[in-house]
């Protein structure tokens, strides 16, 4: 369904964002390629990519750094939003993303530390999981604990832990996005406008999560995606 992705849509999406200092900083790119990864049209992610490559293209400023940073953005988006779509959908789009990168934009060795042992891992997904929920961390640990021990474990090691609390590519606020984007081109709204609301306290304006909210929006109802209820609102 690349076809849903046309210059004159993709115009549509990055109209919603508002204006940045730095394109690099127009997160409408890392939103929308994530809910084109989530609602299954991995085809469409390149023309983000080309689009917002151009774009940086057109600006006199543009550095290696930037390019380089802005597929990073994407490429992180699309894996940390693999542990709410479903890593097919995500291995999807970091395939078509992949093929559609300059080689010298790519990367050849992994940006997180391998070498670090499980238990700091888990250390530093319960520091993420305490830094994202907030207040609430203390109800929703022991729910996942009480529903299947393995899923705690694996939240705070794996999802938590190794992938989420990496942030020296996206940030609190912009994994945020990625959660929003994610449960919305999926169709999974519980809990949905918390995040919303969760978005601002990490730093974002109320204009921004409202774009990240409408891009998904958009994206999904292209993409054919069943909506079942009202996407929440803040």
């Amino acid at each position: 369904m690349a076809d849903i992705a046309t210059p004159e849509f993709l115009n549509e999406l990055r109209s919603l964002y508002p204006a940045t200092a730095k394109y690099v900083d127009c997160d409408w790119f890392l939103a929308a390629s994530i809910a084109f990864s989530s609602s299954n049209c991995p085809e469409a992610v390149p023309r983000v990519l080309r689009y917002a490559l151009d774009d940086l293209d057109k600006l006199s400023d543009t550095s290696y750094e930037d390019r380089k940073l802005l597929v990073r953005k994407m490429r992180d988006g699309i894996l940390k939003s693999g542990m709410l779509s479903g890593f097919p959908k995500a291995i999807n789009a970091l395939v078509s993303l992949y093929e559609a990168t300059p080689e010298e934009l790519r990367d050849t060795k992994p940006l997180r530390d391998s070498t670090k042992s499980k238990e700091e891992d888990i250390a530093a997904g319960q520091a993420y999981f305490d830094l994202a929920f907030g207040d609430t961390a203390t109800k929703i640990q022991p729910i996942l604990r009480s529903i299947y021990p393995d899923l705690e474990h694996f939240a705070m090691s794996t999802g938590y832990g190794y992938v989420d609390s990496f942030m020296d590519v996206i940030s609190i606020k912009e994994t945020t996005f990625a959660t929003i984007s994610t449960m919305i081109a999926n169709a999974t709204y519980n809990k949905l406008e918390w995040h919303l609301t969760r978005a601002v306290h990490h730093g974002a304006t109320i204009e921004e999560v409202r774009a990240v909210r409408e891009i998904a929006l958009r994206i999904a109802i292209k993409a054919g995606v069943s909506l079942k209820i009202e996407v929440p609102y803040i």
